[in-house]
């Protein structure tokens, strides 16, 4: 019974840590660009974009379809750099083993 008891409080300080790691997350940034950085996306650790921003000289080129294609491209690289920041800093709580479901 003790041995049951001892996984429940090691399983108790991993899922404090587990949220104190996507809270630190949450305050760190990571952008992606595109265009040269004409265009650049702002994201956070949780994987939220919090900035965008456009190069005035792309805005006013009238060319939306071009706009709208580096703006995905700079999404979904700061998306994607959001999530190896989550993933290197889970890795750290676990001892860089893959547990399913943590991220």
């Amino acid at each position: 019974m003790e041995n049951i008891g001892d996984f429940m409080k090691q399983a108790q300080r991993m899922k404090a840590e587990l949220e104190r790691i996507q809270e630190a997350a949450a305050e760190q940034r990571v952008e992606g660009s595109a265009g040269g950085g004409m265009v650049t996306v702002t994201a956070d650790g949780r994987g939220e974009i919090v900035a965008v921003r456009i190069d005035p000289e792309v805005a006013q080129s009238g060319d939306l379809e071009m706009l709208q294609d580096l703006i995905l491209a700079a999404a979904n690289e700061a998306l994607r750099r959001s999530r190896e920041l989550l993933t290197a800093e889970m890795g750290r709580l676990t001892g860089g083993l893959n547990l399913p479901g943590l991220i």
